[in-house]
């Protein structure tokens, strides 16, 4: 009876409790207390703390996205300003990295074919122009329009746009670009008796100055009338406006839609005669320039070594950062004009192009728009940079474009031409048309067979025959 009793007062009990346990507020979470015996003067002391909570990781770091990009810059000015604007860029874009390479206007084209091959092209190019058509039609580039805003080409000239422009979409920016130009040494002009605010206006007056302003002594010449660069990649650059100015157009399409030559036109043989008796008969120009290029005959123009040149717009502001001490002793002027009557010169942007191989073509364009955007833009300062135009329109209107020595270079944008859009003129140009030049200067071939080798030679390789 007892037992039966307490088991039933036990069985309560265990309820009861469990029942309260059941009702009872949750435990409160064990504090975790660190304790700590130190020894001071003799005396021990016990230290209790709490530790600091442990914080939570960091987040992971978002991903960078790397773009590459190569460009053709040459002049440490550029190269400055082109470092800063990736800075600025990649501060105010930080999930994207600009990796920039820089390459010669001599191999560019040829690397960037290499690349193309490989599969390893950069996902932004700079282009000269017109390599741009070649290379939309080999498929190499990417279009832009998804990326841009509507009205981004708006801000261009309309002969820039051409430039980036195929069947209606847009395949990168114009870049920075220049026109050709014409250079005297006014205080080399007094010397000879010239009026130094009166240069050349027409071929026959070009030659006329020439002799005066060549001068021999003890039998060498010591001062040329005037120089041309024809070495490297440069030689058509500056043979190409005197072909234009005698009516010619190197090469169009032909009734069934294929590029063919038109150097063997009596206009392009006029042109051709021209330049050989520029070395060979009239002997105002060395036919060493062969082997110089732009700078080479600048340097000569800046020591008084000729008294004339033809130059890229790019040498003005060369000459000015770099020979103070011919400052105010010269001038640039409008190319003299040819037998057309109308002076005409090379000119065109350059380019930035997305390629198609980019797996970036978002990130590099929204880059494209970033440099183009701003007033200055990256781009205004880079030009300025090089004395160049970025072909916009607010540019050709701003304050650069109105300096004195600027301002034949700005007029001379409303005649500047471009090179043939030929598929393969580079092949040609490269291979066949400077040579040409090379040795027409150096006299070892004559204007007629100049003008034959190339009509050959060009419409061999664009199936013209």
């Amino acid at each position: 009876m007892f037992r039966k009793s307490a088991f039933t007062i036990l069985s309560f009990v265990i309820g009861l409790a469990l029942l309260l346990a059941s009702c009872a507020p949750p435990p409160t979470p064990e504090t975790i207390i660190e304790t700590v015996i130190v020894e001071k003067e003799g005396q021990t002391l016990v230290i209790t703390a709490t530790p600091a909570p442990t914080e939570p990781p960091p987040p992971p770091e978002p991903e960078v996205v790397t773009i590459k990009f190569t460009h053709l810059t040459w002049l440490e000015a550029g190269l400055k300003v082109m470092d800063e604007a990736i800075a600025d860029f990649e501060k105010q874009n930080p999930g994207i990295k600009v990796e920039q390479s820089v390459v010669s206007w001599g191999e560019a084209h040829s690397q960037f074919i290499t690349a193309l091959a490989a599969g390893v092209a950069p996902d932004i190019q700079m282009l000269g122009t017109p390599w741009e058509n070649e290379f939309y039609r080999m498929g190499a580039l990417a279009p832009g329009d998804e990326y841009l805003p509507a009205d981004f080409k708006d801000k261009f000239l309309d002969s820039a746009l051409h430039s980036v422009v195929f069947d209606g979409k847009i395949y990168g920016i114009p870049w920075e670009g220049s026109d050709w130009g014409f250079y005297y040494r006014k205080d080399l002009f007094e010397k000879a008796g010239l009026d130094p605010n009166k240069p050349p206006t027409t071929w026959d007056e070009l030659v006329d100055y020439a002799k005066k302003l060549t001068i021999t002594e003890n039998g060498q010449v010591v001062q040329w009338g005037l120089e041309i660069p024809a070495g490297g990649w440069e030689g058509d650059d500056y043979f190409d406006q005197f072909l234009w100015a005698a009516g010619n157009d190197i090469a169009k399409p032909n009734d069934a839609g294929v590029w063919a030559s038109t150097l063997g036109e009596p206009s392009a043989l006029q042109a051709f005669q021209f330049y050989y008796d520029l070395t060979n008969t009239y002997k105002v120009m060395p036919s060493d320039v062969v082997g110089k290029t732009w700078e080479d005959v600048k340097n000569d123009f800046v020591f008084g070594k000729a008294a004339m040149i033809y130059d890229g717009g790019w040498t003005t502001g060369v000459i000015v950062d770099s020979a103070k001490d011919i400052e105010g002793k010269w001038a640039g002027a409008i190319p003299p004009a040819g037998p057309g009557g109308k002076p005409v010169t090379l000119g065109y942007p350059n380019t930035l192009v997305v390629t198609a191989q980019s797996k970036h073509p978002k990130e590099a364009y929204k880059f494209l728009e970033f440099l183009q955007t701003g007033s200055p833009s990256w781009a205004d300062k880079y030009c300025l940079a090089h004395a160049s135009f970025n072909w916009t329109k607010d540019y050709v209107q701003s304050d650069f474009a109105k300096e004195p020595l600027i301002v034949p270079l700005a007029e001379s944008l409303a005649f500047s031409k471009n090179k043939p859009y030929a598929p393969d003129y580079e092949k040609f140009r490269m291979g066949y048309f400077i040579p040409a030049i090379q040795s027409l200067l150096k006299g070892d071939i004559t204007p007629e067979e100049a003008s034959k080798q190339l009509v050959d030679a060009f419409n061999k390789i664009h199936g013209a025959q």
